[in-house]
């Protein structure tokens, strides 16, 4: 069986600017390179790409992605990342 972890975080991104991105770290204790990552928003991502990697042991990289021709502020939602383990897919 595979261990799940969580954590959460209100980021206040601020404005995305058009074909650009910004990127913030959350610490997820008990996470490692190669585990699988999901992430939500409690708000509407505003035509932007919302997305999440672990990047180093406990440390999960979320990643807001602005592919449109205009800024976008998404305000300040509450990100929620759910990590499970890769153990025994190997």
């Amino acid at each position: 069986m595979s261990a799940t972890l969580t954590n959460s975080v209100a980021w206040d991104v601020g404005s995305v600017t058009d074909q650009s991105f910004k990127a913030q770290d959350l610490t997820v204790t008990g996470a490692a390179l190669g585990d699988f990552v999901l992430i939500s928003s409690s708000l509407d991502v505003a035509d932007l790409i919302l997305d999440a990697q672990v990047t180093a042991a406990n440390t999960v990289t979320m990643v807001w992605a602005n592919l449109t021709t205009a800024g976008v502020d998404p305000l300040t939602p509450t990100l929620y990342v759910w990590v499970t383990s890769r153990a025994g897919l190997n």
